[in-house]
């Protein structure tokens, strides 16, 4: 049974805090869902950083982690299904048959990426989304 803490001020224990090296984890590895969820895995990430955004003990590392990976997962979501459009419109002149390979190598690197992010937060180690966490931090500094 998880451990309770006291909630200041009442006299009742509160739920204990969430796991910020697990929650990243997830975070980053719910990208595997994708090919049982399709593009809804980005869900994952973003009901992770929602609820740590609204939390009155809040996890930086949380909700710096699942920011990182549902902007990840939106990119790969998007740039995924524009190639595949890209690919079926030139299929019809053949050449979109030629890039089903390097779509697919797309997807399952995207995939790999995410998975590795996750293993490395699980291990303690810090993991940041080339150019992914670039743009958070230069659209935060804007805002």
């Amino acid at each position: 049974m998880p451990a309770r803490k006291k909630i200041a001020g009442t006299g009742s224990p509160g739920p204990a805090s969430p796991d910020p090296v697990l929650l990243s984890a997830i975070a980053h590895a719910s990208i595997l869902a994708f090919f049982i969820m399709g593009p809804l895995t980005v869900i994952i990430p973003l009901i992770i950083w929602l609820s740590e955004r609204n939390r009155a003990e809040r996890s930086e590392s949380i909700e710096f982690h699942a920011r990182q990976a549902f902007f990840f997962q939106s990119f790969v979501y998007l740039a995924a299904i524009t190639a595949g459009i890209v690919v079926f419109i030139l299929t019809f002149i053949f050449v979109g048959l030629l890039l089903i390979p390097f779509l697919i190598l797309f997807v399952l690197g995207a995939v790999g990426y995410g998975v590795y992010g996750g293993l490395q937060v699980w291990q303690g180690r810090e993991f940041r989304y080339r150019y992914v966490t670039d743009f958070i931090e230069k659209t935060a500094k804007k805002t």
